[in-house]
């Protein structure tokens, strides 16, 4: 199932990485029968983002940082990521959808409903090589701040 969304520029890029006001974008939200994602797509991603979710919940620094891909660690210590992962207020987020992106997956994460308008969705990229959560810079995990993670 897929709904189309009419998104302002500041969401649209959020969700599809590229943001143009007043262009559709599709989200896909999982089977239509059981209203859950499709997590066969990648059961061990789903896995995966499910353990850093719990872990989260948790402020288990170690399992969050372990479960990142260890290519994305390179110049990202555990005391860099233990800062940034303080910063992250949790969310008892659920996985929405699952994509294949090239040779990586997309999990779309979610809280709240479109009806109280606190619908937070974020995204998780899970390799394709090493099936752990892929960080969007080698550099820079955080761009502007920890909630830029998703």
């Amino acid at each position: 199932m897929c709904i189309l969304l009419l998104v302002v520029d500041s969401y649209a890029g959020e969700l599809s990485g590229e943001g143009v006001s007043g262009i559709p974008i599709g989200l896909p939200f999982g089977n239509q029968s059981s209203g859950e994602a499709d997590v066969s797509i990648c059961p061990v991603g789903a896995q995966v983002v499910n353990m850093f979710i719990a872990a989260w919940q948790k402020d288990d620094y170690t399992t969050m940082y372990d479960l990142i891909d260890p290519e994305s660690r390179t110049d990202y210590t555990f005391d860099q990521a233990k800062f940034d992962f303080r910063l992250m207020m949790f969310k008892p987020y659920e996985i929405s959808s699952v994509s294949k992106k090239g040779d990586d997956y997309e999990f779309v994460i979610s809280y709240g409903d479109w009806k109280s308008g606190d619908k937070d969705l974020k995204k998780i990229i899970i390799s394709g090589t090493t099936f752990k959560i892929k960080m969007p810079s080698r550099n820079s995990v955080f761009k502007k701040s920890a909630a830029d993670y998703f």
